[in-house]
Formats: C-alpha cells, structure tokens, sequence
C-alpha cells in the first residue's frame, strides 16, 4: 500500500468511526423526536396507525417504524405524512426541537442514584457551563 493508499484508507476510516459515533447518533435522536411528534398528531386527530396509514399511502408498520424511530422517512413520505394529518410540512418538521418536556426528566433520571456530592458536582458543572454560555452571547 502506498502512502497516499494508507492516508485515504485512514482518512475513510475516521470519517465512518465519526459518522458512527456523531452523525447516526444525532440522527437518531432526531428520528425519534419526529416519530414523538407524528404520533403525538396522530393521537391529537384521534386516527389509528392503520387509518392514518391508509390516508397516506403507507402500511401500518412502516408508519409503527416511523413513530418509533427506527426508520427514516423520504420527503415525498413525510409530504404524504403531512397530507393525511391535514397539516403543512413546516409544522411538521419546524417543531421537532419543541418537544422538550421530557427533559426534567432526563436530568432526574441523570441524577438518581448518585451520592449527594456527586449531584452537587453535576448541578455546580451545569451552572458553569451556562454561565459560560451566557458570557459568550
């Protein structure tokens, strides 16, 4: 292998470990918080998963897959989506980021079982941190 080989095969290499690490995990989370959020509009219209999967052309598992997050959808999918709920695309897409209420949560969860100086620490490193990003604004 010469060197420019070695270099292109290293350089892959961590673009992948990056890619499996940062972008797929962020991805993720992302998937997730829309598949919340279009079951959270699915049970607000009062539709069941076949119903709705119906109203838009799709099956009733991929429509399970897409509310759990395990699967991506194409935007001609989340255009048909957005067509059966009756809403626009942006409302969709646009309020992903404002299911935040399981973030008190998520914070308790963080804490729990942890010794009272360590959940100081944690809550001391928190107000740093915000402090920080506040100074920089």
């Amino acid at each position: 292998m010469t060197r420019c080989q070695s270099w292109q095969w290293v350089t892959h290499r961590s673009r992948v470990a990056y890619h499996r690490r940062v972008v797929r995990g962020a991805s993720t989370t992302l998937l997730r918080r829309l598949g919340k959020r279009i079951h959270d509009l699915r049970v607000e219209q009062k539709h069941t998963q076949e119903a709705l999967a119906q109203r838009c052309g799709l099956s009733q598992k991929y429509l399970s897959e897409l509310e759990r997050g395990s699967k991506a959808p194409s935007w001609g999918t989340l255009v048909k989506l957005c067509n059966g709920l009756g809403i626009k695309l942006a409302v969709l897409v646009f309020t992903i980021d404002d299911d935040r209420e399981d973030e008190p949560k998520r914070i308790e969860d963080l804490l729990a079982g942890r010794s009272r100086d360590a959940r100081y620490d944690l809550l001391h490193g928190m107000q740093l941190i915000l402090r920080a990003a506040e100074a920089k604004r």
